[in-house]
């Protein structure tokens, strides 16, 4: 019982605070602005701070229940443009992470990639490896680190630990 209180509790202080997304396809200003305009619909999303320079969107997100990154990365796309990067900040309290270990963030269920075992406390920034949020080279070299068949999908499969997953889509990530 007392096991069950912690991990409800470490779930409940783990919280994703913001993301940096990279665009690409961006040419001008226009560009930008279009991808400003498009994740300012974004529900759960609370402030936008462009780099035009460098393509990039410092993203800061409500306290909402749930964030969905692919709502971040629709709208981007709704733009016109895609997704080259993102990493995301998420608030730990001694969340145990290792190779191929599933960990509930703001309602998400986040598989992570060639992790060594360590204990999250904190703030901590990682990278979004899914397909579609880096080249496809890069997601490649990831699945190398992996058997489990969810990082090919995107969705929960059988290799997924079913008392780890709180949806059927399954973000994966590095440090």
């Amino acid at each position: 019982m007392i096991a069950i209180l912690l991990l409800c509790s470490i779930t409940a202080f783990s919280q994703i605070k913001s993301a940096t997304l990279t665009a690409s396809g961006l040419t001008c200003s226009m560009c930008s602005k279009a991808i400003y305009k498009a994740l300012q619909k974004v529900p759960t999303i609370k402030s936008i701070e462009p780099d035009v320079e460098k393509s990039t969107f410092t993203i800061q997100f409500n306290d909402a229940d749930k964030i969905a990154l692919d709502d971040v990365k629709k709208a981007v796309e709704n733009a016109g443009f895609s997704v080259a990067s993102m990493q995301v900040v998420a608030s730990f309290n001694n969340v145990a992470v290792h190779n191929d270990v599933h960990v509930n963030l703001s309602g998400n269920t986040f598989h992570f990639v060639n992790v060594t075992p360590q204990t999250l406390q904190g703030d901590r920034t990682f990278t979004i490896i899914d397909k579609n949020y880096l080249p496809i080279a890069g997601h490649k070299k990831y699945g190398q680190y992996t058997t489990m068949k969810c990082f090919e999908t995107g969705l929960m499969e059988s290799c997924c630990p079913k008392d780890k997953v709180t949806s059927k889509r399954i973000y994966h990530a590095t440090l």
